[in-house]
């Protein structure tokens, strides 16, 4: 079993109550039932059982009154699995967290905020922390970079699935399909489709909105729904044109990337296209995955990173750009997928240093050890994940 970066029991300790939200598929209810399972008096809500589901659906009440029994035994951790399904749940656990403040603890788990916060649900006015859980990071497992590229780091189907594409491509058909459809209360089920298919190949590219809707058949305010719901499930993550600059003609168009690799490849058709190490396909994979590690290590570290990128009207573009705020000089990055990139490679580096003095500069690539070009460290993609977010 894989030890995860996001340690409940350090976090929470006895009282803290918590949200864990991430896709389906991350392990939200495996490192949920081994937070639990270390505590004397539990009590496990599993809104998935159907039985679990209708009852406490038409009968809230019920929820208190055998959480209160429980209780008699002694301080209790309650663990509720799927939350969103039955918000009505949380006027009843903000009320026994307030009677009971140190002697209770909630652990809820979801597939996102989104259902909760569009149906005016209480999230607990600051009761509870919100966790967020990704797919593995290699500091939680040795990754296959290869392996990771092609089929992504969902725990089960990276570290245990012998036949991955068939896996990916049910996760496709049935979860972001079906489940994020009926989570979006969409009426045209072939437009959404349509979107996934277009939002798949432009993956970290920057994103016309008005285009995507009229290839899409689709209103330009349903193209920015669309990804919205992406963006709120945790499936893709918004980075934002660099807004701080003395240049005018930036790109500010943001930019999405899906959450794992496998999941993209899925919904491009592309888990059985051989990925050849050098190829269009494997660079744009191989930065795809260094944001993702950029992202996830910055969420469980609690770095405070905001992310960016930077694109000139000329074409000239910086991948990333993390910044926590203007004291702080922001990390400039460039992803090559090279094992040896040369000055040749870094104008757009340069070009950002100009308008951006105290920037420091790194290229994150595929040689085997760092070395500098200028005022510019190449590292190895696993030594700038140590040096961004020291262990």
């Amino acid at each position: 079993m894989v030890k995860r970066y996001l340690n409940l029991d350090m976090l929470l300790g006895k009282t803290r109550s918590s949200f864990l939200f991430g896709p389906r598929g991350v392990g939200k209810t495996m490192l949920s039932l081994e937070f639990v399972k270390s505590k004397c008096n539990t009590f496990m809500v599993d809104l998935f059982n159907y039985e679990v589901f209708t009852r406490y659906l038409t009968l809230p009440g019920l929820f208190r009154k055998e959480i209160e029994h429980k209780l008699e035994s002694g301080a209790l951790t309650v663990f509720v699995d799927e939350i969103q399904k039955i918000p009505a749940l949380l006027d009843e656990i903000h009320s026994l967290i307030e009677q009971n403040k140190t002697r209770i603890q909630f652990l809820m788990t979801g597939s996102s905020a989104r259902k909760l916060k569009r149906g005016g649900a209480n999230l607990l006015a600051g009761r509870a922390w919100t966790l967020n859980l990704h797919p593995l990071t290699d500091r939680e497992c040795k990754i296959d970079l290869k392996r990771a590229l092609q089929f992504g780091t969902l725990p089960a189907i990276y570290l245990q699935d012998e036949v991955p594409e068939r896996t990916l491509k049910a996760y496709v058909e049935t979860y972001l399909k079906e489940e994020i459809m009926q989570e979006a209360i969409l009426r045209r089920i072939d437009k959404f489709i349509r979107f996934l298919d277009v939002a798949g190949q432009m993956n970290g590219e920057p994103v016309n909105f008005t285009k995507i809707a009229r290839d899409c058949g689709v209103s330009t305010k349903t193209a920015i729904d669309f990804f919205s719901i992406l963006t709120d499930t945790l499936l893709a993550f918004r980075i934002e044109g660099w807004t701080h600059s003395i240049r005018k003609q930036l790109c500010q168009s943001p930019k999405f990337y899906f959450f794992d690799c496998g999941v993209l490849n899925a919904i491009n058709g592309e888990l059985k296209s051989e990925l050849k190490e050098g190829s269009y396909r494997f660079g744009k994979l191989f930065e795809t995955f260094v944001v993702q590690e950029l992202i996830r290590l910055n969420d469980y570290t609690e770095s405070g990173y905001h992310f960016y990128y930077w694109r000139t009207n000329t074409g000239l573009e910086v991948d990333i750009i993390l910044s926590k705020n203007y004291s702080e000089p922001p990390i400039a990055i460039e992803i090559k997928s090279s094992n040896s990139p040369t000055e040749r490679d870094m104008h757009a580096l340069k070009s950002f240093k100009s308008e951006n003095k105290k920037a420091i500069l790194y290229c994150i690539c595929l040689c085997p050890k760092p070395y500098r070009l200028g005022n510019i460290t190449v590292y190895p993609w696993r030594q700038a994940m140590e040096k961004i977010f020291p262990s």
